[in-house]
C-alpha cells in the first residue's frame, strides 16, 4: 500500500509542475486580458464566444470521451497489447474527427445565418456570433488533442501530455503583448486577432501530441475500413453516451449561469469568468492533476478486480487533496479583494471591476474543497464503467442550480449564481460519497473525516496569524509592481510555511506523504 501512495503523489505532482507552469502562464494572459479589454462589454463578448469551444473540450476532450477512454485502453493495454490499443485509438480519432467537424460547420453556419438578424441586438451580443465562426474550428482540434491526453495517460505518461496545455497560453500572451496594442482603437479586430492565435495554438498542441504518440508506437492509422462497426466504437457509445448526457446538463447549467448574468449587469459575466480562472488554478492544479492519476490506477484495479488496492487509492487521494485544497479556500475567501488587486487591477480594470469581481471570489472560493474533490470521487465511478451514477446525480443538481439561481442572483447578483454552484457541488460530492460507500462497502469516510477536521483547524489558525501579517505588511506598495503583491506574497508565504509545520507538529499522515516524496525526489 506504500507503494500505491508513493505512485500516486509521483504522478500527480509530475502533471502537477506543467500543469502549475500552465496555470501561472494562464494568470498571466488572465491578467494581459484585463487590462488590455478591460471588464464590460468586449470581456463579455469574448467570455460568451470563447465558452462553445470550451464546452465542447469538456465534452468530448477532457470529459465524458477522454474519461471513459481510460479505463478502456487501461484494459486493452493490460490484457490484448500495444498493437490493439493502437487500432482502437485509430478508429476513436476517425469517428471522433468526424463528428467534430460536423459539430464545427452546423454551429459556424448557424452563427452566420443569425448576425443579419441581430444588428439590433446588444453589441456584445453581436459581437459574440462574429466570434463564434472564428474560434469554432479551435474545438475539432482541442477535443482530438484531450483523447491523446487520456491515451497517454493510460500509459503512465502524464508529464510530457501536461506540458503541451501551456501552448495555448503562450500564443495568446505572445498575441496580446505584441499584435493587439495595434488594434488599441479597434477592439473587435482584437479580438479576432486573439481568436485567430487561439486556433494557431491548437495547430501546435495538435503537432506536438502526434509526436509524442510516434514516440510511443502509438500514432493512429487513419487507414481504417468500416470504423464505425468496429466495438470499441459500441463500447464507447455505451460508455460515453451517458457522460455527455450528463455533461451536457452541466454545460447547459454553465451556459443558464452565463446568459442569466447578462441580464444583471455588463459586468457580471466578466466578474464570473475572471473570479472562475482565479478559483480554477488550485483545481486546475491539484485536482485535475491528481484526478487523472487516480482515474489510471483506479481502473487498473478495477480490472484486476482488486477491490481492497481500489478503496485504498480512493481514500488517499481523497485525503490528499482536501489537504491541499481546504487552505487554499480559506485564504481565497479572506484575501480575495488583493487577489484580484494582484492579478487583474490596472489598464480598463478599475475599481467597479473589482469590486465585481470579488464578489463573485468569495462564494466560488469556499466551494474549493468541493470542485476538487468530485474529481476524485467521480473517478470511483468511471474506473468501473459506471457512467450512469454520476449522470444521474449530477442532473439533480443541475435543477436545483436552476431554482436557486433564480432565487439568489436578485439579491446576491453574480455571487448568487456563484454561491449555488457552490451549494450544488458539495450536495453532489455528499450524494456520491453516499452512493460509493454502498456499492464498494467501507470507504473508510469515518478517517477521513477526521483528518478533514484537523486540516480545517489548522488552517484558520495559520490563517489568523497570516492575517495580522499582512495588516502589518499592506503599506509596502512598490510603484512598478502590482497593487498588493508584496503585503499579499508575504502573507501567502507565512501562511503555507505555518501550515505545513503545523501538520507536521500535529503528525499529519498527507504533511509525512509529501515530505516522504521530497526526500525521494532529492
Amino acid at each position: 500500500m506504500a507503494e500505491i501512495k508513493h505512485n500516486l503523489i509521483r504522478h500527480s505532482s509530475g502533471v502537477s509542475l506543467a500543469t502549475i507552469v500552465s496555470r501561472i502562464l494562464g494568470l498571466a494572459r488572465e491578467m494581459l486580458l484585463s487590462r488590455i479589454v478591460g471588464g464590460s462589454g468586449y470581456m463579455t463578448a469574448w467570455a460568451m464566444g470563447f465558452m462553445i469551444p470550451n464546452l465542447l473540450r469538456r465534452l468530448f476532450g477532457e470529459g465524458a470521451l477522454g474519461t471513459a477512454i481510460v479505463p478502456i485502453m487501461t484494459y486493452t493495454f493490460e490484457r490484448e497489447g500495444k498493437d490493439s490499443a493502437r487500432k482502437k485509438l485509430s478508429v476513436v480519432t476517425a469517428v471522433l474527427g468526424i463528428i467534430l467537424a460536423l459539430i464545427c460547420i452546423i454551429v459556424s453556419g448557424i452563427s452566420l445565418v443569425a448576425i443579419p438578424f441581430l444588428q439590433s441586438a446588444p453589441p456584445r451580443v453581436l459581437m459574440t456570433f462574429k466570434l463564434i465562426p472564428v474560434l469554432m474550428p479551435y474545438s475539432f482540434f482541442i477535443c482530438i488533442i484531450g483523447v491523446f491526453g487520456s491515451v497517454m495517460n493510460s500509459m503512465n505518461r502524464y508529464f510530457l501530455p501536461a506540458v503541451a496545455s501551456i501552448t495555448l497560453n503562450v500564443v495568446m500572451i505572445l498575441c496580446l503583448v505584441f499584435v493587439c496594442p495595434y488594434y488599441s482603437s479597434t477592439p473587435m479586430d482584437m479580438l479576432y486577432a486573439l481568436s485567430i492565435a487561439v486556433l494557431a495554438s491548437g495547430v501546435l498542441q495538435l503537432a506536438m501530441m502526434l509526436w509524442l504518440l510516434e514516440k510511443d508506437k502509438m500514432l493512429p492509422s487513419l487507414m481504417v475500413s468500416g470504423f464505425f462497426s468496429e466495438p470499441v466504437v459500441k463500447e464507447l457509445y455505451h460508455l460515453t453516451l451517458p457522460g455527455i448526457i450528463g455533461a451536457s446538463f452541466l454545460q447547459i447549467s454553465f451556459v443558464i449561469d452565463r446568459t442569466m448574468a447578462c441580464y444583471i449587469s455588463d459586468y457580471a459575466v466578466p466578474a464570473l469568468y475572471f473570479s472562475d480562472r482565479l478559483i480554477d488554478l488550485p483545481i486546475g492544479v491539484f485536482a485535475v492533476a491528481m484526478g487523472s492519476v487516480v482515474l489510471t490506477d483506479l481502473s487498473r484495479y478495477a480490472a484486476r478486480n482488486d477491490i481492497p488496492g481500489m478503496l485504498s487509492s480512493f481514500k488517499h487521494a481523497l485525503e490528499n487533496i482536501l489537504f491541499l485544497c481546504i487552505p487554499v479556500a480559506v485564504f481565497t475567501m479572506l484575501f480575495s479583494k488583493p487577489l484580484v488587486h494582484v492579478f487583474y487591477y490596472g489598464g480598463k480594470f478599475g475599481e467597479r471591476e473589482v469590486a465585481e469581481t470579488v464578489w463573485a471570489m468569495l462564494f466560488y472560493a469556499a466551494g474549493i474543497p468541493a470542485f476538487s474533490a468530485i474529481k476524485i470521487i467521480v473517478s470511483g465511478f468511471n474506473a468501473r464503467k459506471d457512467m450512469k451514477t454520476p449522470v444521474k446525480v449530477a442532473v439533480s443538481c443541475l435543477v436545483l442550480n436552476v431554482i436557486l439561481n433564480l432565487i439568489l442572483m436578485w439579491p446576491l447578483k453574480q455571487g448568487g449564481i456563484a454561491l449555488s454552484t457552490t451549494i450544488c457541488s458539495f450536495l453532489n460530492c455528499a450524494i456520491l460519497l453516499y452512493l460509493l460507500r454502498k456499492e464498494l462497502g467501507n470507504i473508510h469516510l469515518g478517517q477521513i473525516i477526521p483528518s478533514v477536521m484537523r486540516t480545517l483547524a489548522i488552517s484558520v489558525y495559520a490563517l489568523a496569524v497570516s492575517y495580522f501579517v499582512y495588516l502589518y505588511t499592506v503599506s509596502i506598495q512598490i510603484k512598478f509592481l502590482p497593487r498588493d503583491i508584496v503585503p499579499l506574497t508575504v502573507t501567502g508565504s507565512v501562511f503555507v510555511l505555518l501550515y505545513f509545520v503545523i501538520s507536521v507538529v500535529f503528525e499529519s499522515q498527507e504533511a509525512k506523504d509529501w515530505m516522504k516524496l521530497l526526500r525521494l525526489k532529492k
